[in-house]
């Protein structure tokens, strides 16, 4: 039988296809993608390539045909199409007599969180579990990758700016969640209907980031606390999704009230080593 991962042509989907090479044959592991030319380089591995939709219930059903495995990414859009989706992708699971569901969630998942995309997950979870097959959740903290969108700003004007106050955040690398996905997905025996907070290894504030991008540049950066209305103008600006903007500004509303500091050793367990930390992620990105 097979391991599907959805969403692979995608930022933390292709790694987790990367990461599961190192454990699985190519003719072990299949994709579903919504464009397959774009998977042409996966096919050329091996791997098997489906066709899929999380808004079409019967492609997606055909898509999960003799799998055993199944990874759902969530994808991007705003919360009523997004759970609506998610539900199709379990239904289309359950329909297909797939065994096992992996889904990348989000920690804390609450449906009242100031972070409006928890609400999605915790949906998804519960959808999953009465769904009555085995289920694997993987509860990711926020991409330590998504912090160097603001570096190239923080280098022309020396301030690094977020409406972050002193909060903290357990942020962790994409290519660190990807390698955990990949742990579960090559030995999904071991992990049936576990949780899994996977978060870094310290909660850092936005001040401390702003020092790793100096200590990294050599150029002096410091951390801005921006109104929480500059920062919505700024996201409206770049021409976000409202859904999104309203997401971001919530996270930091949230972050604020203690709701993203809580470190887990749930990666350690489970990969076998520590996460990559914040101030040596950013060190590597920016050499």
């Amino acid at each position: 039988m097979k391991t599907l991962i959805t969403g692979a042509t995608g930022q933390l989907g292709s790694l987790v296809v990367k990461h599961l090479l190192d454990h699985l044959p190519a003719n072990q592991i299949a994709v579903s993608v919504r464009t397959p030319a774009k998977a042409d380089q996966l096919a050329t591995q091996g791997i098997d390539v489906r066709h899929g939709d999380f808004d079409d219930l019967a492609l997606m059903t055909t898509a999960f045909k003799g799998i055993d495995t199944v990874l759902i990414i969530s994808a991007e859009a705003d919360n009523a199409t997004r759970i609506a989706q998610h539900r199709t992708a379990v239904d289309a699971a359950k329909a297909a007599g797939v065994r096992h569901l992996v889904y990348t969630s989000i920690v804390n998942p609450r449906a009242d969180a100031d972070f409006t995309y928890s609400a999605i997950h915790l949906d998804t979870e519960n959808y999953i579990k009465a769904s009555g097959l085995d289920y694997t959740l993987l509860r990711n903290s926020f991409y330590a990758d998504l912090l160097l969108a603001g570096v190239p700003h923080a280098l022309e004007t020396g301030a690094y700016g977020a409406p972050a106050g002193d909060a903290k955040i357990t942020y962790i690398p994409r290519n660190d969640l990807a390698e955990a996905a990949a742990t579960v997905l090559a030995n999904p025996a071991a992990h049936i209907n576990k949780i899994y907070d996977l978060t870094g290894g310290k909660a850092v504030t936005h001040t401390e980031i702003a020092g790793y991008i100096a200590k990294a540049t050599g150029k002096d950066i410091q951390f801005a606390d921006l109104p929480a209305d500059v920062h919505v103008g700024i996201l409206n600006g770049i021409g976000l999704p409202g859904h999104l903007v309203e997401a971001l500004a919530g996270l930091y509303v949230g972050a604020k009230k203690g709701d993203y500091e809580t470190v887990s050793k749930d990666f350690e367990k489970l990969v076998g080593r520590k996460p990559q930390s914040v101030e040596d992620f950013i060190a590597g990105a920016l050499k």
